[in-house]
């Protein structure tokens, strides 16, 4: 970038929108980066030194709740890039082996209820405590679907789709949960 360029383009957003589902610890990596490298030459990874998991095992190999994380980050991202707003675009779980339950079961997802609450929360404790400007959130997603690199094996909806049932649409708890846990956070 050139000064001029900078100085076009600085401050002219007019919000940051962030798709966000999990943290990861890192590590460095000492030698130069591969060309397809997006990490900034660091590992990810799931587990720590002494072989700890950041969180519960999901659906997604790449998938393990930490909402501690997720208030980091948020905060990290206001203080860095001078307090914009911000609009979490995308943010939700997946369930281990959830195509492997009953349809009963599925409806029943008390894992992504937890996972909307705890997320939630650190959200809004970022924007109470840490004064991040935060004015949306779009949970991931609406409807299962075709995930992109997981095909219909996984699971992100609040609406679960029989897709060998004619692509009926029932909804699971964390529908109903999602609205009664922001009824709790924000303030009348």
């Amino acid at each position: 970038w050139t000064e001029e360029d900078r100085a076009l383009v600085q401050g002219s957003n007019d919000f940051y929108g962030m798709n966000t589902y999990c943290a990861n610890y890192i590590k460095n990596i000492p030698h130069p980066a591969k060309p397809e490298d997006f990490t900034g030459n660091l590992e990810l990874l799931l587990e720590n030194k002494d072989g700890k998991s950041i969180g519960e095992l999901t659906q997604s190999p790449w998938l393990r709740p930490y909402p501690q994380g997720f208030r980091k980050l948020i905060k990290w991202i206001s203080d860095r890039y001078g307090k914009p707003i911000i609009y979490v675009t995308e943010n939700g779980t997946s369930v281990l082996a959830e195509n492997d339950k009953t349809k009963e079961e599925i409806l029943n997802d008390d894992f992504r209820v937890k996972y909307f609450e705890d997320h939630l929360q650190a959200l809004a404790e970022a924007r109470t405590f840490d004064g991040v400007d935060v004015r949306g959130y779009m949970a991931w997603s609406l409807l299962d679907n075709f995930e992109w690199a997981e095909g219909y094996e996984t699971r992100f909806g609040v609406t679960y789709v029989d897709y060998e049932g004619g692509q009926k649409r029932y909804p699971k708890k964390s529908a109903k949960a999602i609205g009664q846990i922001f009824d709790k956070l924000i303030e009348k």
